[in-house]
């Protein structure tokens, strides 16, 4: 018996199908040892394995790196000149690449600065925020600067020589407004050192008395602490006069030369605040972490109470609500309040404000607010 197929057809080819891929040959970065893949484009690839198989060498290291160098060299020679130089993954063949976006395993907020980092400022909603309180906020207090808490507010006077003509020598002051709350510096909290966790003020700092990670004497620091004259590394901490103590832990940064070399000495607090607090706590190597869990307490700000805003920028408000107040709101009830505005002169702000609440609602990302910390992990809530 014969069978007999009659009308049909093949399938119909998919779009996605008709697309090239993109071949990678003889990829040898990191761990990996030659590997060829083939990858479809337009096609969603997951890659997967345990830990140090090379998911990230291939798909970061490779892939990415190598479309993020192409990227780069369609700029200027001039524009390069200030970008990273970016070298070509040890790869044999990669063809088929185009542009990609690249969202990696990087924490948001996790590089400097990243303490102040939020959903805001990660967005750009906080800085059309800021602009809209500059514009409608009562009273009005200054430009969008006078509404950032990583703006601090400055102010100087002194003389300029004017070369018009005859010279005239004028005073002139100069003041910017910013948002920052001065006691936490736009962090939203203070911090108070545990000084035990520190040191043992029973040794001297050349029997090892620093308990910093770091801070050993035959390092770089123990050169900066033995010639710096500020006090005897051969005395216990706890002999130190008030004088020499306060020199130890509080001393602001001061140009010192030792062995002939200009060098920077600062106090253990002021160097931990920018070396350790500045940045976000959990993007600190595990050692450093528990260092600062066991030397370091956190408290809100008793200034700003935590919305790390001066007292100028929360006495602005709108429709009685001031920015503090605004950002700490969910998206989606943020959405709403901007919808509910109504102000012709700034309509075009309000429509891109609108449109970036809207797409975050959109997508399911409406729980969490503007001033939450970009570093920290969202968590849907749960019945």
């Amino acid at each position: 018996m014969t069978a007999t197929r009659t009308g049909t057809q093949s399938p119909a080819l998919h779009a996605a199908d008709s697309h090239d891929l993109l071949r990678v040959h003889g990829a040898r970065v990191n761990n990996l040892k030659d590997v060829s893949i083939e990858i479809p484009k337009r096609r969603l690839t997951v890659f997967t394995g345990v830990s140090g198989s090379g998911k990230s060498s291939l798909v970061f290291g490779t892939i990415a790196a190598e479309s993020q160098r192409l990227i780069n060299e369609t700029y200027s020679a001039f524009v390069q000149g200030f970008m990273p130089t970016l070298a070509r993954p040890k790869v044999d063949v990669l063809e088929g690449l185009t542009t990609a976006i690249i969202v990696d395993q990087q924490r948001m907020g996790a590089g400097a600065g990243g303490s102040r980092s939020t959903v805001g400022t990660a967005t750009d909603s906080g800085a059309m925020l800021r602009i809209l309180f500059s514009r409608l906020g009562q009273p009005h207090i200054g430009s969008p600067s006078a509404f950032a808490f990583n703006v601090p507010s400055v102010r100087a006077s002194g003389a300029i020589t004017v070369e018009r003509g005859a010279k005239k020598t004028v005073k002139a002051t100069f003041n910017r407004l910013g948002g920052m709350c001065p006691r936490c510096e736009g962090r939203g909290s203070v911090s108070d050192f545990d000084l035990a966790a520190f040191y043992d003020d029973s040794k001297s700092l050349n029997q090892g008395a620093l308990t910093i990670p770091g801070y050993s004497m035959d390092g770089w620091y123990g050169r900066i602490f033995k010639g710096c004259g500020f006090f005897d590394p051969d005395k216990p901490i706890r002999k130190f006069t008030k004088r020499e103590l306060d020199d130890l832990l509080h001393k602001d940064a001061t140009k010192i030369k030792v062995d002939g070399i200009n060098l920077t000495y600062a106090g253990l607090i002021p160097t931990i605040q920018k070396k350790f607090l500045s940045k976000d706590v959990d993007s600190l190597q595990p050692h450093v972490r528990a260092f600062v869990d066991r030397a370091v307490t956190f408290g809100t700000c008793p200034d700003c109470g935590g919305t790390r805003l001066s007292e100028a920028a929360r006495s602005s408000k709108i429709d009685g609500i001031n920015i503090a107040e605004v950002c700490a709101m969910q998206i989606s009830d943020l959405a709403e309040w901007v919808h509910g505005l109504d102000e012709p002169s700034v309509a075009p702000l309000l429509a891109a404000l609108q449109q970036t609440l809207d797409s975050f609602v959109e997508i399911g990302l409406g729980t969490p607010g503007c001033s939450i910390r970009s570093a920290m992990r969202s968590r849907r809530p749960t019945a």
